[in-house]
């Protein structure tokens, strides 16, 4: 099982943001990029192997049941004081592919509900990312 198993908070974010990106079933090497990119920003990236925590997310990610007991778990170790942050690098994380399946909407859901936040900062910031996207891929704003 995986309690016990993750016990830094760098550790709870970096299993958060795979989480994150494995929800839609499929783990892209751009969102990779963008894990690897949120961990360098804030210098997570010298106190974890991204290998060997992405080997030790996959040996239990299948035994992951209750996916409310799972966030709860993360946010745990993490202990955020940033919640908007951590909520908003999620949130790029499922819309890495420029679509939000009904099962990331979901997930948000409870991560905003486990991180007290609330439906209308929500929304904010889901339209700044899409914003964000359409700026970058047509280069206008």
């Amino acid at each position: 099982m995986y309690t016990g198993l993750l016990k830094a908070p760098e550790e709870g974010i970096c299993h958060l943001f795979y989480y994150c990106c494995m929800k839609d079933g499929a783990f892209k090497d751009s969102e990779l990029d963008i894990i690897s990119d949120k961990m360098v920003s804030i210098d997570i990236h010298k106190k974890l192997n991204f290998r060997d925590e992405m080997q030790k997310y996959k040996s239990y990610k299948d035994q992951i049941t209750d996916e409310e007991g799972y966030l709860k778990y993360l946010i745990s170790i993490i202990k955020p004081t940033h919640t908007l942050a951590l909520y908003s690098w999620c949130l790029e994380l499922c819309t890495g592919d420029n679509t939000i399946s009904f099962e990331e909407e979901q997930l948000l859901s409870r991560i905003a509900r486990l991180l007290n936040i609330g439906e209308t900062e929500q929304a904010l910031l889901q339209r700044l990312m899409i914003q964000r996207s359409a700026v970058l891929k047509d280069k206008e704003f």
